[in-house]
């Protein structure tokens, strides 16, 4: 992630129409890149979500802002029956048009997940599971889907979330190389720095290089994430951390995340209605 802070002000405008239009237009470029996904979602968030969300064959799952359907998808082929959600109209038109080929099925609808009484309208007590993958720190509120969750849940139901890791992968963090000679070697040492981390910030950046327009993020401390959750009387049951491992950074560029086997990019939450 690439974010320069000081973005548009989130009480002078209407950022949900502006997050709206932004990825509207980075919709094809999306899709086009991430397809059915990129080393991050294959090789750290997969295993992850699949632990936390334990899909059964007939689990009923709300994916909210589904992007391109990618986990939509995946869950479809386990068998899940899924109502796919987005805010962009562009997105749902991309997930539609790659189709369905599991066993499961997929409704994609057009949904804005800051809005509190259009989520409760998908069902009372319907979902066993509901998922938001890689959004939060796109979604410029929180506290609507919080609000909304103990009425979609299911008694026991679970909520997983995974989002960039706000402790390392967030704006004005430096990453770092470098070299020194210790005992005739070379050493290679790469970390973090970290400049801030609990004052909440909004600002523009890039989730991948190239796309046509920057989009907003929305940058929450652990303690903002997970709050809005536990207030609404959400337990925490399981966090992950997940991380490349050293021999998965062949090949990779020196400020690659494959560089740091030690330091999570992202972060894995699951909470139950009890």
């Amino acid at each position: 992630m690439a974010m320069n802070s000081g973005g548009p002000d989130a009480s002078g405008k209407d950022v949900r129409s502006e997050v709206r239009r932004i990825w509207n237009r980075n919709s094809a470029f999306w899709d086009s890149k991430m397809g059915e996904g990129n080393a991050f979602h294959r090789v750290l968030l997969l295993p992850a979500l699949e632990r936390l969300m334990d899909i059964t064959p007939g689990a009923r799952v709300l994916d909210v802002a589904c992007g391109n359907g990618q986990l939509s998808r995946w869950m479809a082929q386990r068998g899940a029956q899924v109502i796919a959600i987005d805010i962009s109209e562009k997105q749902i038109e991309a997930a539609r048009s790659r189709g369905n080929s599991g066993e499961g099925k997929i409704d994609y609808r057009v949904v804005d997940a800051s809005d509190q009484e259009a989520l409760a309208g998908l069902g009372n007590r319907n979902f066993d599971v509901v998922v938001c993958n890689m959004a939060m720190m796109d979604m410029p509120e929180i506290e609507p889907l919080a609000g909304a969750l103990p009425h979609l849940l299911k008694q026991g139901g679970r909520f997983v979330f995974s989002v960039t890791h706000p402790c390392f992968n967030m704006s004005d963090m430096r990453r770092t190389a470098t070299e020194s000679e210790e005992g005739g070697a070379l050493i290679e040492t790469y970390g973090i720095e970290i400049r801030r981390y609990l004052t909440p910030r909004t600002g523009l950046g890039f989730a991948m290089l190239g796309q046509p327009e920057p989009q907003l993020y929305f940058e929450r401390p652990l303690s903002a994430l997970v709050g809005p959750f536990l207030a609404k009387g959400l337990v925490l049951n399981a966090l992950e951390e997940p991380s490349f491992t050293v021999s998965e950074h062949s090949g990779a560029k020196w400020y690659g995340w494959e560089n740091f086997p030690d330091i999570p990019p992202l972060i894995v939450v699951r909470l139950l209605k009890l």
